[in-house]
């Protein structure tokens, strides 16, 4: 017996294969004996079956699949918040908008900062950046620049003219 075709019989005697296939099984058939008998049981088998009777499903099967079904599937659920999510529409869309919440509120918040400040002023500014320079003048920026620049010219030969003199 051949496995790749074994594995293809049943396929071939419901005409569920393509039609080369199918012409490929019929032609190994014509040739292997072993193959043959395989597929003569499994014709036998499949039309013992179709004779039987068909027999009524209980009134209680399927309500009963589903109750079992339910709790396969909480039992299983990794996820069993998705599931109540998925059932309940209006707890989805209070979680959409909670996350959504949660994400623009330090938007909005930085916004309303930004806007606060802009109402102090360039006076208040001024004033800030003025005591913290004389504070401490090496945190400025600008007055490390001139800083450098009168020492540069101090080497180069120029001499720094003197205020108050």
């Amino acid at each position: 017996m051949h496995r790749h075709i074994e594995r293809q019989l049943s396929a071939y005697l419901d005409r569920e294969l393509r039609p080369e296939e199918e012409a490929a099984i019929r032609l190994h058939l014509e040739q292997c004996e072993a193959c043959r008998e395989e597929y003569a049981r499994l014709a036998q088998i499949r039309n013992l079956l179709q004779a039987l009777p068909d027999r009524p499903v209980p009134e209680t099967f399927w309500p009963e699949l589903g109750r079992r079904l339910q709790q396969e599937g909480r039992r299983l659920s990794p996820f069993p918040w998705l599931r109540i999510l998925l059932e309940r529409p209006a707890a989805a869309l209070a979680a959409a908008a909670v996350v959504v919440l949660l994400v623009l509120l330090p938007l909005i918040r930085g916004q309303i900062d930004r806007l606060r400040a802009a109402e102090f002023g360039l006076d208040l500014f001024t004033r800030e950046h003025a005591i913290a320079a004389a504070s401490d003048p090496l945190v400025d920026r600008a007055y490390l620049g001139l800083l450098i620049t009168d020492a540069n010219l101090a080497l180069v030969g120029e001499r720094r003219k003197e205020e108050g003199r």
